[in-house]
């Protein structure tokens, strides 16, 4: 759940993130194009190191290394 969550934060606010800037730059204005690097930018770094450490987790928390690449080969 953290993962998906986490994940789906920080995609969406790239997303946003890079559409703000790009609004910035289209109309010239660096108050717009500075704006969303305060908080925003942030917690979408937070939100991306949650979602790799939680990716990373469920990947090989749990599992051998040895059933990890069987379950690899198997597919």
């Amino acid at each position: 759940m953290t993962f998906v969550v986490s994940l789906g934060i920080a995609l969406c606010g790239g997303i946003l993130f890079v559409l703000w800037q790009s609004i910035g730059l289209v109309l010239g204005d660096a108050a717009i194009l500075l704006a969303p690097n305060g908080l925003f930018k942030i917690v979408l770094c937070v939100a991306a190191s949650l979602a790799s450490i939680a990716a990373y987790l469920l990947l090989h928390v749990g599992s051998s290394p040895r059933e990890y690449a069987e379950k690899g080969k198997s597919q």
